[in-house]
């Protein structure tokens, strides 16, 4: 991995216990998917480079320095030191488990009191692969589109729309940042 990149930003992963947060992030990070995922205590940090288009048709290499933050309410207390610095998160949720769909306001709220100011988020269901989904896409569509924020679906499993969600946050934060210095 070259050690050269246009922009280098912090990002959040966030969302219940067992939601699959660990998976998302291996799967990009290292490119594989395992079965016996062991709960993450306080967080998890990968770094990758990715390559992306911005929306002017420029190419960038982006570095991002993804933060796996502990999703059970016992580390509630621990998780804002990890959101300091974010520039961007992923918000993840279960499309088999509801609970983890309900809670995604709180977890809005814990973050923006956290650092004190709303960020690029992106939305993603994830666990399509699983037989016995009860959120529906249009649910979190309406979600994301109330939020701002853009909606994807994903299995760490099967890897499908997995990269998808980094190169759309990627992209994102990179045109934040353009127009910032504008």
């Amino acid at each position: 991995m070259s050690s050269s990149y246009d922009f280098l930003f912090k990002i959040v992963v966030l969302g219940e216990g067992a939601v699959g947060k660990t998976a998302v992030v291996t799967r990009f990070s290292h490119g594989f998917f395992r079965t016996d995922y062991k709960t993450t205590i306080g967080s998890q940090f990968a770094v990758k480079n990715i390559d992306i288009t911005d929306n002017s048709g420029s190419r960038y290499t982006v570095k991002l320095q993804i933060w796996d933050v502990a999703g059970q309410s016992r580390f509630q207390i621990l998780r804002p030191m990890y959101y300091r610095g974010s520039s961007g998160g992923i918000l993840v949720y279960d499309v088999t488990r509801r609970r983890t769909f309900i809670v995604l306001e709180e977890w809005l709220r814990e973050l923006e009191k956290a650092i004190g100011k709303q960020i690029p988020l992106v939305l993603v269901a994830n666990k399509t692969d699983l037989p016995d989904r009860v959120i529906e896409p249009s649910e979190g569509r309406k979600f994301a589109d109330e939020h701002g924020m853009p909606y994807l679906e994903s299995s760490a499993k099967t890897g499908e729309g997995i990269v998808d969600i980094f190169e759309e946050l990627a992209k994102t934060l990179v045109d934040k940042r353009s127009q910032s210095e504008v």
